[in-house]
Order: C-alpha cells, then sequence, then structure tokens
C-alpha cells in the first residue's frame, strides 16, 4: 500500500496522473474532513509551492516531519541492529 501511494503522489506531482482514490469521509458525508487535502499538500510540497501547500492543509507540514522521523528511526534501529549481527559474527 506504501509503494501504491509513493508511486500515486509521484505520478500526480510530476506528470498529473492522478491514480489516487477519493476520501472516503467526503465522498460518504459530503463534509471536507481534517485530512482533506494533506495530499495535495504534500505535492505542492513537493513541487515547491510552500504558501500553496500551506493554505491547502497545514497539517501536512507535521505529518510529513513525523513519517520522516519514523523512518530515520526505523532505519537507525535496522543500521544498529545489522551492526550488532556483523560484529558478533566474527570469530
Amino acid at each position: 500500500m506504501l509503494v501504491y501511494a509513493a508511486v500515486g503522489l509521484l505520478l500526480r506531482a510530476f506528470a498529473g496522473i492522478n491514480i489516487l482514490p477519493p476520501c472516503l469521509y467526503s465522498t460518504l458525508f459530503h463534509v471536507r474532513c481534517p485530512g482533506c487535502g494533506i495530499t495535495t499538500a504534500t505535492i505542492l510540497i513537493l513541487q515547491g509551492h510552500w504558501a500553496d501547500a500551506w493554505h491547502t492543509n497545514p497539517l501536512a507540514f507535521p505529518a510529513i516531519a513525523i513519517i520522516l522521523g519514523a523512518l530515520v528511526a526505523d532505519y537507525s534501529k535496522f543500521l544498529r541492529t545489522f551492526a550488532g549481527e556483523s560484529r558478533t559474527d566474527k570469530p
């Protein structure tokens, strides 16, 4: 699912092709949810349109920061685990 979302974001940002599904909450209740516009804001951030992204949905900025922080933490944990295994394997 993450790969599909990443490919969808990149296609929409750089090729104008939209393969992402619409917001279910907005479709069912005809009310804009707090998450609506985060994808659009993320695409605007990737394109360098910071002010437009802020006006679309300011929650995109902390969401991106949290996701990047989680990825860095997970990657550093992976590196520590991998480094620990390689030291114990040596005679």
